[in-house]
């Protein structure tokens, strides 16, 4: 009897010693800078990771703040990220990384005015940036962001909406992904209009899915790459449709300039359990039903170890080539930094703006992955990608095992 309750108050203190790791995880920022609010890179502990979906600035009726006036837009977004991560146990002093789609480049600066303000603290997110159409027509800026969550881990996903907040799309305001492993799948895209290609593309997935061995409540967020941006709510139709009375992840969307296909979807998921096991520390992995490529994983998975988020890079000259080498050689070195390499890479996100610039990544790429080991990727052309360049990235990795 005295064993039980030993072992029953051990269990608890040990629970919640947990849950005060994962609220006072080590989060560690690689050249922050108080200007703009924001961190090249951030390596966080193993703990679960709120992922919200993507906020415009609308309040809990549904309409819009601040037209033409952006701090105003830029406010409302904070309120509602911040509401979403209360559901998820976290806030912005945990928030490792932020998405950011604004309408005109030139918001930029005031953004990170505002960002300054936002996260004066030690920890300051990695942040990144896409120039292109929002899905309200007055809208300036939308966000998404991922963050450390204090919810004891249970080692499943849950999916969570806050009664405070707006609730017309068919996601989930934010779910959490359990401490363990992530997979990582890359962008997939049939053709057809956009009902057609957006089934098209969920069957993939599913498919995809399917050979990983992960279901469909392992899905943590799904980010669609499309056009027009007036037509989100078809493709929020056709993922309800999918999911099927379950809960449907967390769903950003992203401006798309291409004709054929109209859209491209990438998602991330829960790892299975016993993928926890495998010797390495990732697997790059090509499903039968697809061709490898020596420059991108169809699917990454991180097994376990710290993650680390990388903001959007840039060149600084004119030259699509040289800005490209540039960001590369950046890359480098934050990846030594943060204890990594380009080997632990899982996850690629590639914004352009023009195809000289898409032709120069490919023409790079394969002098720094291995073939065997490239990250899972979506290359995206956009309107703009910020300060006047052609091209950024962001990444998501992995620090090497000692």
């Amino acid at each position: 009897m005295k064993s039980s309750i030993l072992l029953l108050l051990l269990g608890g203190s040990l629970s919640a010693f947990a849950q005060s790791e994962n609220r006072n995880p080590v989060i560690n920022a690689i050249q922050s800078a108080a200007t703009t609010g924001s961190s090249q890179a951030v390596v966080v502990d193993q703990v679960p990771l709120a992922h919200t979906a993507q906020f415009l600035p609308f309040n809990k009726k549904g309409a819009l703040i601040g037209k033409n006036i952006p701090a105003k837009q830029i406010d409302q977004v904070f309120k509602n990220i911040s509401l979403a991560l209360k559901e998820a146990d976290s806030d912005l002093d945990r928030v490792v990384k932020l998405n950011v789609y604004l309408s005109k480049e030139d918001l930029i600066p005031e953004v990170q005015k505002e960002f300054s303000t936002k996260f004066s603290t030690k920890n300051k997110p990695a942040v990144s940036f896409v120039i292109g159409d929002l899905s309200h027509p007055d809208a300036d800026i939308a966000m998404d962001a991922v963050a450390v969550s204090g919810l004891r881990d249970d080692h499943r996903p849950r999916y969570f909406n806050s009664p405070a907040m707006h609730n017309a799309s068919k996601g989930a305001h934010v779910s959490v992904l359990p401490a363990g492993g992530v997979t990582y799948v890359s962008g997939q895209a049939d053709e057809g209009d956009l009902v057609e290609a957006t089934r098209g593309t969920i069957k993939q997935l599913a498919a995809t899915l399917a050979h990983l061995g992960i279901a469909k409540d392992q899905v943590i967020q799904i980010k669609s790459f499309m056009q027009p941006m007036t037509d989100v709510h078809i493709v929020e139709e056709e993922f309800a449709r999918f999911f099927d009375g379950s809960a449907v992840p967390p769903l950003v969307f992203v401006d798309w300039v291409s004709q054929n296909p109209v859209i491209e979807i990438e998602l991330i998921a829960a790892s299975p359990a016993e993928t926890a096991k495998a010797a390495d520390q990732m697997s790059f992995i090509t499903p039968p039903m697809m061709t490898a490529s020596p420059i991108y994983s169809k699917v990454t998975q991180i097994h376990r170890g710290k993650r680390f988020y990388v903001s959007s890079l840039y060149g600084a000259s004119d030259d699509p080539e040289k800005q490209t080498a540039e960001i590369f050689a950046s890359l480098k070195e934050l990846l030594t930094a943060a204890g990594s390499d380009f080997a632990h890479l899982g996850k690629a996100t590639y914004y352009v703006s023009d195809n000289e610039a898409s032709v120069s990544l490919n023409k790079i790429r394969p002098n720094f992955y291995d073939p065997q080991r490239p990250p899972a990727a979506s290359k995206a052309m956009v309107k703009g990608v910020g300060k006047g360049k052609c091209i950024n990235i962001d990444m998501i990795g992995v620090v090497k095992e000692q």
